[in-house]
């Protein structure tokens, strides 16, 4: 049994051997031996194997002797803690006995086990003995206390001592420990004394820190000790009624710091005071700020009052300061250059809290400028010159930093100490002016930009701009900053400009905003036009250091008070660069600001505020250098977020600056000057002659070309225009108002460019005219706007080229033609896709791109215009041969400029001439296939009016006389299949629904289109030999298109069309005068004004307008001042022409009709409502002539014996035909009526109301039918009348009814004609029974208008009632 126990005991020590050795993981070996003394303690093996095993073991890992101790350890807890030990304690004991001095030496044992277990193991022969032993040895070393001599016990020890310490000369560390050690040997030291009085005669010799420092580290290497003696120090001086804590003794501190002696976090909680006393002083320095600043605007402060307040905070300041030893040691570490101590005890303190005082400041500035010394010597970018006579930077103690050698170390070290003095590097102007230089040139060497650039940011942002607020007005200064300003980006500017706007949390900084803002409070209460230059100079002095705050709060002057932006704008000349780049940020603060509303009146009117500021921003960017791709972002920007109202910002630039104005309030001699050359253009083309606005057009060109803008901003705000109507949920009258600003703005700055850019330039950023339609969504009008001067350039290119190769003059036409040709070919091919093959049935493509290239200048030579600005140089010349007051020298440069002057119009008159010439050369050549339809004219006038003339005619004021002019030029040309009275006629038919869709500026655009085409009309209507020259065997003039002998409109025929369209043209101006709308109102008045000129001519239709314009005058004056005011303008001209109106029987021949004298003033208002529905009427017209001509042939065939007998039944035929005629004329005119009634239905979709149809018509229906009937009867009966006196004085009865009949047939006849040049070909073809059909109709149609006569005059009874 003991034999197979042994070989077990053998089997489990082997595997153990086995196991340590493949084992290195220390918890598993630990776990390994824990269960092999387990077996022994629990009796399960002898101890003698495990030993064994052991030792083999220790053999291979050394380590198993340590782990072996703690598990002997460990088990001796146990088993002293078992409450039933039975022989387990005892097994424990023979194992301890086994290991010791075998595996485990003695003095392990007995270090880690206590008394009673080694004497119980025998190991310490008498464990009493022992345990005293070790009390006394314990008791001995940690508690009894050793005697040395002390100060007043051995002077002589400590007198010899101090004599060697404080030799005054540097010494050697090493000797001079060994004589310290002497001495504390001989003289029985106490070290601690002995170490405080080194600390002692350290403070009184600072300077060879080189010799103590060493000293200390080998006398003493223990931190501890030293932290706790120099605390003991420090408390001595913490009472409030102690002495200040020494300089020296920060110094030493700083010293011990620097060379690692201590540490700060252990010596931190000994500093006076505490963290919390430092932040509640802090806090309540920040409120004593804020209330300063409130009570500083208060009219009963007294000044000297704050003087003596701010003398006590300062001398509070100090004793804070001389008191705190957390700040002392800042200053200490900072003289000794132990920046990185320095900086963990700053950040401790709240935010600026140690630099804000002065002494602190100054300090880190000298280190700072210690510190940076080389590198501004090599990053200076001052010339070599200069920068070789930079002399080095000396303190006036050397500090212990090592100086920046290149820009790696300046990152780490150098941009954290610009960083951490923050705004109180204002203390340091040299030295804010080399941060900025050297940071100027690291920005500009490729090599370091990019690693350094956030850094700058960085200390800009927190120290540089912050201190400047606090610089007293430093110009050169701030120029400085601007060189390294302009450096980033004005979308980094910008933000930086942000921060330093923001409310500052800093004491001081709280105190000189409130007292710069005080300051420009009292300056702009004063400010006017005579104190431009005084109050300049102060504003400027003040925006050198706070041009943030400064200027927001000019700003929001301005948006109260307009009248201030002249003298704001003159008194900024004193400012510098930067000053003006934060003028720009704070005029696109303000400009987005959302705390204000850019309309008022409920969304009906733009807010002043927005005007003035709009005012203000063109007028300063062009005075002063101003950068502005932030201001035209600004604007794109708000354009992408469909915001159109600051585009009064971008007109006011362009106008300003460029000298384009917007062109809707030009006369129609500047309209006449625009279509000359670009000299006479800026002559006379705008209201200010173009003056000193060179350079300011080249800035803003190149601001735009330098941030791809150009183009951009064109194509945006042609997109507004197109979407405003549909996204803009405002008031009508603004959403029409920002339509045409939008348009205005679009005219003005595409003019801009095509002015300003150079041609390459322009193309270049020009997308091709395809994207522009299908890509960019442009409709025709925009898209040949930007692309005609492109268009332009190649023609002239080509013809250029062309020119060079042969110079004969006869061929430069052919020339021209070929280089037009050879460039809108391609255009030509380029559009078709953009419209639908239909469209190009009516219109030929050629026809189309021809009409919207073309301009004013290639169809009219302005010759007045030119007349008008030669005879002005003329006048000027002769002014200054008069003015004896001249200088003949500048008489004579005068002279010359005036005479150089006018050569160069005459040559630019020239030139225009032959230009013309060429192009009317090249449209006769066209003309043949611009119109291929020779049927369905009505539909091609109907596509050249939709898609060409109504939208150009309102694109602009120059674009409207361009139409009419193009109307009239197709008509000169005698282009073939166009006809001149169709067009007219579709024009002038009903302009009502034209006008309710017009904008205000859309509105005068067609009134001057109306009034260009009326002119012609109307010289065509006042002689008959002009009208013979120019219209009479025209095709534009034929009523009937036969290919052999095409009808033609004769003189008298004409003036009866002119009279329908004068009619037409007054019926719907009273239509919208008597709509009670607004637009239409409106809309009616401009026109009105517009075309007063040519219209109107007659008196009758002069009054009707008349009454109309008075009624709302009488209506509108208190309810809509601005609808009062266009009518008040509108009648004092139309009163100042009345002396030029004329009769209808002038205007036109008139059938007379003998009507009672009591009913004259009647029959204008009835024609005036007669004839509402002209193209009804020449039906009925035609029925009355074909039967007059076969009652003449029945007259004819008759016996002339018979006359007698058949010249009674003529007679009765006569009256029987004279009822007809009267019945079929009132049946007219209730088909009239019905008409009246029909198109006022229509009308009804539109936004005007259909109860002016009843209210507004001159005289009632049943009055009208009855007096209608009345005139008829007295004409037929004094017609009978006449042919019985002829029948019995003799005449003969053939030839007065024949007479009679061509007379009436005239008289329908010229009816026909004054109602319709084109009834001929419309109506000639109606069949009988359609006429039948008709008449049939008549006696029902007859009776439901009767019916609805009677509701119309009931109704409008009522109403007068209720008016009453």
């Amino acid at each position: 049994m003991a034999d197979k126990d042994s070989a077990a005991d053998k089997d489990q020590m082997d595997n153990f051997v086995k196991q340590c050795r493949s084992i290195s993981d220390r918890e598993k070996l630990r776990q390994l031996v824990y269960d092999l003394c387990a077996r022994v303690v629990n009796g399960q093996s002898k101890a003698d194997p495990v030993v064994i095993a052991l030792i083999e073991v220790i053999a291979l890992n050394s380590d198993i002797i340590n782990i072996l101790s703690d598990v002997l350890l460990l088990f001796d807890v146990e088993t002293q803690t078992l409450e039933n030990k039975d022989n387990t304690r005892d097994h424990y004991l023979q194992l301890l006995s086994a290991v010791n001095n075998r595996v485990i030496s003695e003095w392990v044992l007995k270090e880690r086990l206590d008394y009673e277990t080694t004497g119980d193991a025998r190991i310490v022969s008498n464990k009493k003995t022992a345990s005293t032993k070790f009390i006394k040895l314990k008791t001995r070393l940690f508690y009894k206390q050793q005697k040395f001599n002390l100060c007043r016990e051995e002077s002589e020890g400590y007198g010899k001592l101090i004599v060697e310490l404080c030799q005054g000369i540097a010494f050697d560390h090493k000797y001079m420990l060994q004589v310290v050690k002497k001495l504390i040997g001989c003289f029985n030291l106490d070290p601690n004394r002995v170490l405080d009085i080194i600390l002692e005669c350290f403070e009184y010799n600072i300077d060879l820190h080189k010799c103590y420092i060493p000293l200390i580290q080998e006398y003493l290497p223990n931190s501890t000790t030293l932290t706790q003696i120099l605390a003991f120090k420090l408390s001595f001086y913490q009472n409030e009624n102690s002495l200040q804590t020494p300089d020296t003794l920060y110094q030493v501190i700083a010293l011990a710091l620097h060379y690692k002696l201590i540490e700060l976090n252990q010596l931190y909680d000994f500093l006076y005071p505490n963290d919390n006393k430092i932040l509640d002083d802090f806090k309540n320095e920040l409120s004593e700020a804020r209330t300063f600043a409130k009570k500083i605007n208060s009219i009963l402060t007294n000044p000297e009052k704050q003087n003596e307040d701010e003398k006590n905070v300062e001398e509070e300041r100090q004793k804070q300061f001389l008191s705190n030893q957390k700040l002392g040691l800042i200053l200490a570490l900072l003289k000794v250059g132990d920046w990185k101590n320095a900086e963990l005890l700053i950040r401790k303190l709240p935010e600026y809290y140690a630099v804000s005082f002065e002494t602190i400041a100054n300090q880190l500035c000298d280190l700072i400028h210690y510190s940076i010394d080389k590198i501004y010597k090599q990053y200076s970018g001052l010339p070599t010159v200069i920068a070789s006579k930079i002399k080095s930077y000396k303190c006036a103690k050397q500090p212990l930093i090592k100086q920046f050698e290149n820009v790696s170390e300046l990152k780490s070290t150098g941009f954290t100490m610009i960083s951490s003095i923050g705004p109180f590097l204002y203390k340091d102007t040299l030295l804010i002016s080399k941060i900025i230089r050297f940071c100027r040139t690291l920005l500009s060497s490729s090599s370091t930009a990019n690693s350094v650039k956030h850094d700058i940011i960085t200390i800009l942002d927190e120290a540089i701009l912050p201190s400047m607020s606090l610089v007293e007005s430093n110009c050169a200064l701030s120029e400085e900053l601007w060189l390294l300003m302009k450096s980033f980006p004005y979308q980094q500017r910008y933000k930086l400009y942000t921060n330093w706007k923001a409310e500052p949390s800093n004491t001081l900084m709280i105190k000189t905003r409130a007292a710069t803002l005080k300051r420009i409070k009292y300056i702009m209460k004063r400010l006017s036009k005579e104190n431009v230059k005084p109050s300049g100079r102060q504003i400027g002095k003040l925006s050198h250091s706070n041009p943030s705050f400064l200027f927001q709060y000019i700003l929001s002057q301005i948006q109260s008070y307009d009248n201030l932006i002249g003298p704001v704008v003159d008194a900024l000349k004193y400012l510098t660069t930067i000053s003006y780049d934060v003028l720009a940020f704070c005029m696109i603060e303000a400009l987005a600001d959302p705390a204000k509303e850019q309309t008022k009146h409920e969304g009906a009117t733009i807010s002043p505020w927005l005007l003035s500021l709009a005012s203000f921003s063109g007028s300063v960017v062009k005075k002063y250098p101003i950068e502005l791709p932030g201001i035209l972002q600004f604007v794109a920007n708000q354009l992408k977020s469909e915001k159109c109202l600051d585009l009064l910002v971008l007109k006011e630039i362009v106008q300003k600056m460029a000298g384009i104005e917007a062109l809707d309030d030009m006369t129609n001699e500047q309209l006449s000057a625009l279509s000359g050359g670009e000299l006479l253009r800026a002559e006379g083309g705008y209201f200010n002659q173009v003056r000193n606005t060179k350079k300011s057009t080249s800035r803003l060109k190149d601001a735009l070309l330098d941030n791809n803008l150009a183009m951009p901003l064109c194509i945006l705000i042609a997109q507004q225009r197109n979407c405003i109507l549909f996204h803009q949920q405002s008031h009508i009258k603004l959403v029409g108002k920002l339509y045409d600003q939008c348009q205005e703005t679009l005219v003005q700055y595409g003019s801009f460019l095509a002015n300003t850019l150079n041609i390459d330039d322009y193309i270049e950023n020009l997308p091709p005219l395809e994207k522009l339609i299908s890509d960019y969504s442009l409709s025709a009008d925009i898209t040949f706007f930007l692309v005609r001067p492109m268009i332009i350039h190649y023609i002239n290119s080509k013809f250029d080229e062309l020119k060079k190769v042969d110079k004969t003059s006869s061929k430069l036409t052919q020339y021209y033609i070929d280089a037009s040709d050879t460039v809108t070919t391609p255009l030509v091919k380029s559009i078709v896709p953009a419209y639908s093959a239909k469209f190009w049935d009516d219109l030929s493509p050629r026809f189309f791109v021809t009409f919207w290239t073309l301009t004013m200048y290639d169809l009219q030579v302005p010759t007045q215009s030119y007349e008008r600005e030669l005879k002005k140089f003329k006048d000027q010349i002769t002014a200054a041969d008069d003015n004896k007051d001249l200088a003949p020298n500048k008489r004579k440069k005068e002279k010359e400029k005036c005479l150089s002057m006018m050569e160069k119009l005459t040559d630019e008159e020239a030139k225009q001439q032959d230009h013309k010439s060429r192009v009317l050369a090249r449209l006769q050549k066209e003309k043949d296939q611009w119109f291929q339809s020779k049927v369905a004219k009505m539909e091609m006038t109907t596509q050249f009016l939709q898609h060409c003339l109504f939208p150009r005619c309102k694109f602009a004021a120059s674009d409207a006389l361009f139409c009419a002019k193009f109307v009239h030029l197709l008509h000169v040309l005698q282009t073939p299949n166009f006809s001149t009275l169709i067009c007219y006629d579709r024009i002038f038919g009903d302009i009502s629904y034209t006008m309710c869709s017009c904008t205000e500026n859309e509105a005068n655009h067609y009134g001057r289109f109306l009034c260009a085409l009326l002119e012609t009309v109307m010289n065509w209507h006042k002689d008959k030999d002009v009208f013979n020259k120019e219209c009479a065997k025209f095709p534009g003039f034929v009523t009937k298109f036969c290919e052999k002998d095409p009808v033609h409109v004769d003189f008298e025929n004409y003036r009866h069309v002119c009279h329908k369209w004068h009619y037409r043209l007054t019926k719907a101006f009273i239509l919208c005068l008597d709509s009670g709308d607004y637009i239409q109102i409106r809309n009616s008045l401009i026109i009105l004004t517009k075309v007063l000129p040519q219209f109107p001519v007659m008196i009758s239709f002069a009054q009707a307008i008349e009454r109309r314009v008075d009624n709302i005058r009488n209506e509108e004056k208190e309810k809509r001042p601005d609808l009062y005011a266009l009518a008040t303008g509108y009648s004092g001209q139309l009163k100042s022409k009345k002396s030029t109106f004329i009769p209808e029987s002038e205007f036109h021949i008139k059938e007379t009709k003998k009507v009672p004298q009591n009913s004259t003033q009647n029959n204008v208002k009835t024609e005036i409502n007669s004839n509402i529905n002209i193209k009804k009427e020449p039906k009925e017209v035609n029925n009355i002539e074909k039967e007059t001509i076969k009652s003449k042939n029945s007259i004819d065939s008759k016996e002339v014996n018979d006359k007698r007998k058949e010249s009674k039944k003529e007679v009765i035929k006569m009256e029987s035909k004279n009822k007809k005629i009267s019945n079929e004329e009132k049946n007219n005119t209730e088909k009239n009526h019905r008409n009246d009634s029909r198109s006022s239905s229509v009308s009804s979709l539109s936004p005007r109301r259909t109860e002016h149809r009843i209210k507004e018509e001159s005289i009632d229906d049943k009055e009208r039918e009855h007096k209608k009937r009345k005139v008829d009867s007295n004409k037929d009966e004094n017609d009978i009348k006449r042919v019985k006196d002829e029948l019995n004085n003799g005449v003969s009865n053939a030839q007065t009814v024949r007479s009679h009949e061509k007379k009436q047939s005239s008289t329908v006849r010229k009816r026909q004609q004054k109602e319709s040049p084109t009834s001929d070909v419309t109506d000639i073809n109606q069949t009988p029974k359609r006429r039948k059909d008709d008449d049939t109709n008549k006696t029902k149609r007859e009776d439901s208008r009767n019916k609805s006569t009677d509701k119309r005059s009931t109704s409008r009874r009522h109403k007068q009632e209720d008016d009453k």
